[in-house]
């Protein structure tokens, strides 16, 4: 697990040196996305509560028997794991999950992996109304905490499922028929990225985008991310660190930019 710590500061070193602000790209979708969309002060009539939840989940000492099907997590070795230690190492900070928000926008169909205990998928259902959120986790003890967050949220517009994503994906891909946004922030396995991004792909539309987490976690995750910005499929890919993002509207030419995250300016 070492060398996968290794791998991702040396990857956040190189970041910071060859990471571009808004002025340094020469592309003006980016630049709008960079200035009018991701520093935006805008957030949802929820966020407060959403966050008091995050609060409330931080100082949860309940201990849960957790299945995981992925690569597991760098800091619990073991399946007993309290709601207290996966929020302080497992959930995304709330500036991270307001920007996927942002960078959703008008999605309508938006498919998860990686539920943990549900504070993004709150963000996400809360900052967009229009949507269905389908996710998927693969603990039932982790699903179930995410599941009492919204319904004290009284958020409805969300289908959770739980299971092994090779062995449930397809199923939930069938009831959904369309994705206008996948975010993958599970297993975090490249081959298990390429894999599912594989199976989603006959679902998507031109305007489809993809949102991929942790891409510097592991030499595979970033070797995963590689190919897909590489990949012809996708004629647009932003490298911010933390997550990367994927476009494939027809008729551009086809461009990478690693940006600085600007979010936290």
């Amino acid at each position: 697990m070492w060398r996968n710590r290794l791998h991702e500061a040396k990857a956040w070193v190189h970041h910071m040196v060859t990471s571009k602000g808004p002025h340094g790209v020469h592309s003006p979708f980016v630049y709008d996305l960079i200035t009018n969309v991701l520093r935006s002060k805008k957030r949802s009539s929820l966020y407060a509560a959403i966050e008091r939840e995050r609060s409330r989940l931080k100082s949860c000492k309940d201990e849960l028997n957790v299945i995981d099907y992925g690569a597991g997590s760098r800091v619990n070795a073991g399946s007993l794991r309290t709601v207290q230690s996966i929020t302080r190492t497992a959930l995304q900070p709330a500036t991270h999950a307001r920007a996927l928000t942002m960078i959703a926008g008008q999605s309508r169909h938006i498919l998860e992996l990686g539920t943990s205990l549900g504070i993004t998928t709150a963000h996400l259902a809360a900052a967009l109304p229009h949507a269905t959120v389908y996710t998927i986790e693969g603990s039932e003890a982790i699903m179930d905490q995410a599941r009492k967050v919204w319904l004290t949220l009284n958020l409805n517009a969300i289908e959770s499922v739980v299971g092994n994503f090779d062995a449930v994906l397809q199923s939930v891909l069938d009831r959904m028929q369309t994705v206008d946004c996948f975010i993958i922030d599970g297993n975090h396995s490249g081959e298990a990225c390429l894999r599912y991004i594989e199976m989603v792909l006959p679902f998507c539309t031109e305007d489809t985008l993809f949102i991929i987490d942790d891409i510097y976690w592991s030499p595979s995750m970033t070797n995963a991310w590689k190919r897909l910005t590489e990949d012809q499929r996708f004629t647009l890919s932003l490298d911010f660190f933390d997550f990367g993002v994927l476009y494939r509207t027809p008729g551009r030419v086809k461009e990478h930019f690693v940006l600085k995250r600007p979010w936290i300016w």
